[in-house]
């Protein structure tokens, strides 16, 4: 089975990489040099080259606390450019398998714990990283729809 890492140079990427139970696997991880996630075009093509059997979407644009105060048409903007490109070409590119990784703040701020999925959009997100969030949030319906409209794509967000 060929698996596709993108983000792989963010903590959960790194992680996952170092992880011994991947190192038997066929396990491709590109640099943002090698694949640009912001060109729904190039991602397209090299999707439907690869054919991987399951992405892993680790990628996204963080800053922390200070940068997303201060940018947060950045951060909003771009992890909802990199979200909606990798979902959109891994459909059309016809991989059926995808794993989404999300963000705990894509719960409201106040939430009670345990975190439950029920609990997503049920109040007011941290204002500090609402972009962000709003962009993780719209990323994971975007693949809830996919599976909805075709079960035969499998593209689950893991938060």
């Amino acid at each position: 089975m060929k698996y596709l890492l993108l983000g792989a140079n963010g903590m959960v990427g790194q992680n996952l990489l170092e992880h011994p139970d991947t190192s038997g696997l066929d396990l491709l991880a590109p640099s943002k040099r090698e694949l640009d996630l912001f060109s729904y075009t190039g991602l397209l093509d090299y999707l439907k080259n690869l054919q991987p059997d399951l992405i892993i979407n680790a990628a996204g644009r963080v800053g922390g606390i200070q940068a997303n105060i201060k940018h947060p048409v950045k951060y909003f903007l771009e992890n909802l450019d990199i979200g909606r490109n990798v979902v959109w070409a891994a459909k059309n590119a016809g991989i059926k398998k995808m794993i989404n990784l999300g963000s705990s703040c894509m719960y409201p701020k106040d939430v009670q714990t345990p975190l439950t999925e029920d609990l997503m959009l049920s109040g007011k997100l941290e204002p500090t990283n609402e972009g962000y969030a709003l962009a993780k949030i719209a990323t994971a319906k975007f693949c809830q729809y996919i599976n909805k409209e075709d079960n035969n794509f499998t593209y689950k967000t893991l938060i």
